[in-house]
């Protein structure tokens, strides 16, 4: 037995070790120049491995892009009000979300209209326990919690953030959720 072939990943360490460089790759080359190729690579694989368990570049990125969520979840703790605990999780959304990685969004759009997938099906919703805490406590109007609405705060970070190629300010949060969210959502009397 070689050292080769006694250090052989399988499983969940090889699909990790790939899923991790196909993070790297996209971050470092963009979705334009992502390459099964820089990914073995990067991963110590070969392409076959990584064909095998993603057929097309979109799902290879998307299982990256997964997997990178998975692992840096956002978590935002009870803090007693609703209009903080939003803040703070636009702010660790925001900060998950530079400028530059946002640029992936318009490299993959053609790719994901192909194959009718979106943005949407990959985010975590840490927003969903904040509104949950909010409607028990009686600051927010569960019948008002469409999804779209539901969508609204992370959604106008988000195009703040790829409209002006910079950080959103804290005050930018807080004119979201105070004078666009809240206002929204509140139970009205």
């Amino acid at each position: 037995m070689t050292a080769e072939t006694a250090t052989r990943r399988r499983g969940a360490a090889l699909e990790d070790a790939i899923l991790g460089a196909a993070w790297i790759e996209l971050q470092n080359s963009g979705y334009a120049s992502f390459t099964y190729e820089a990914v073995a690579r990067r991963a110590e694989t070969s392409r076959p491995v990584l064909y095998r368990r993603w057929p097309t570049k979109l799902e290879l990125a998307l299982a990256a892009i997964r997997n990178h969520i998975s692992l840096n979840p956002v978590h935002v703790p009870d803090l007693g009000n609703v209009r903080n605990e939003l803040c703070l999780l636009l702010r660790s959304f925001a900060d998950r979300s530079p400028p530059r990685l946002t640029r992936l969004i318009f490299d993959m759009g053609e790719d994901m209209a192909e194959r009718e997938t979106s943005f949407i099906d990959l985010r975590e919703n840490p927003l969903a326990e904040v509104l949950k805490r909010a409607v028990e406590r009686g600051e927010i109007d569960a019948a008002k919690l469409t999804p779209r609405v539901i969508r609204l705060p992370t959604g106008l970070v988000l195009h703040e953030i790829i409209i002006t190629q910079q950080r959103i300010s804290d005050d930018a949060i807080a004119e979201v959720v105070d004078n666009i969210f809240l206002p929204l959502v509140r139970v009205t009397v």
